[in-house]
């Protein structure tokens, strides 16, 4: 096999477009140790920390996203697309990549464009179940589109370039023996646990509804562990101090430890919450996030429930329906096996590296 020297990656704005791309570069380094790859990020943006710190260089382009409203930061975001796919030229120009990859996202498409103006491969990922605006705009001139629902497809205009891949999920997730991560968190192991967080910032209408039946849940013999996020923590801790079965964290840094530990997951439905999900074959409660752009959690929520890998629970049902649903699951043996073993049909550990693969193939086939 040949190997690609130089590639870029377009990947900015939120770690579930980052990890991803992080994980195919590694995968590409393993097979070419020599191999020069740039990433293409947004200014101010969570990238500036997350990509040096996992060993990769990487160059910005001031960017942001469309309001899905009028909004006057929209003429704003309009001019400063102009000058990010000028400056994604000069960048793709400078370094000569055999090939551009994106991870969908705003930061995405000035750097495909710039690319497909350049003649140069150029791939890019959709993990949500509805494709956002820059895959909309991208896949028609892109040499790939790898998709993870095979439903997304039906929202392309073009489909002979797309390929299904499960979407990959950073590496340094780890699976602990259940007896291990019960006893890391100070808890029975003849009881159930529900964890629930709502990413790193937390959730607050998660937060809000939980409060209130917490202690219901607890008297059924309940154990949770809560990652509430920075804004709710003190709210929580002072709310539920005295409480045994329930341990609440600000963030959780080893959350495949809290993944190992749980019988049960309540949280939202952004497309690398769900990879991992899959990975470690957890039953879930999806609450997506209402306002997510094109509403595309609630999407992904639904296309998991149609298969019965987790339950989808609106927002807006939170205070009403948040109790009964998880004591009608998490004491339900039958139906968590049967959506443990349906999600779980989702994950590939490998899908970083038949992606690294497959655009080592792209390479040759224009070489040839």
């Amino acid at each position: 096999m040949d190997k690609i020297d130089r590639i870029v990656f377009a990947a900015g704005g939120t770690g579930g477009h980052i990890y991803p791309a992080i994980a195919i570069a590694d995968e590409l380094l393993k097979l070419n140790s020599n191999i020069e790859i740039r990433f293409i990020g947004a200014k101010g943006r969570i990238e500036e920390k997350i990509i040096p710190m996992n060993g990769y260089k990487l160059e910005t382009i001031e960017i942001t996203g469309f309001k899905r409203s009028f909004n006057f930061k929209n003429i704003i975001s309009a001019i400063k697309i102009f000058k990010a796919l000028k400056d994604s030229k000069k960048i793709l120009k400078e370094f000569a990549p055999q090939i551009v990859y994106g991870t969908g996202g705003f930061v995405s498409g000035p750097v495909l464009k710039a690319a497909q103006k350049l003649k140069i491969l150029n791939v890019i990922e959709e993990g949500n179940y509805y494709p956002g605006v820059t895959v909309k705009l991208i896949s028609p001139k892109a040499d790939k589109v790898i998709l993870n629902f095979e439903g997304t497809k039906k929202y392309l205009k073009r489909t002979d370039n797309t390929e299904f891949m499960s979407y990959p999920v950073r590496e340094n997730m780890k699976k602990y023996p259940k007896a291990d991560a019960v006893l890391e968190f100070g808890f029975n192991s003849d009881k159930k646990i529900l964890f629930v967080f709502g990413g790193s910032q937390g959730a607050k209408s998660i937060n809000n509804a939980l409060l209130k039946c917490f202690k219901n849940l607890i008297n059924s013999g309940i154990q949770i562990i809560w990652q509430t996020g920075e804004e709710d923590f003190e709210k929580i801790i002072s709310a539920t101090s005295g409480n045994i079965g329930l341990k609440v964290f600000k963030y959780i840094n080893k959350i495949d430890m809290a993944y190992s530990a749980c019988d049960l997951v309540l949280c939202r439905s952004g497309i690398s919450t769900i990879m991992e999900l899959a990975l470690f074959g957890i039953a879930a409660v999806f609450v997506p996030y209402p306002f997510a752009s094109e509403n595309h959690q609630e999407k992904n929520a639904a296309a998991v429930a149609e298969k019965n890998g987790a339950v989808l629970l609106p927002d807006k049902y939170l205070n009403e329906k948040l109790e009964s649903s998880i004591l009608n699951l998490i004491n339900d043996e039958n139906k968590l096996s049967l959506m443990r073993a349906n999600i779980s049909k989702m994950a590939d550990k490998k899908a970083a590296s038949k992606i690294a693969k497959m655009l080592i193939e792209l390479v040759n086939s224009r070489k040839n």
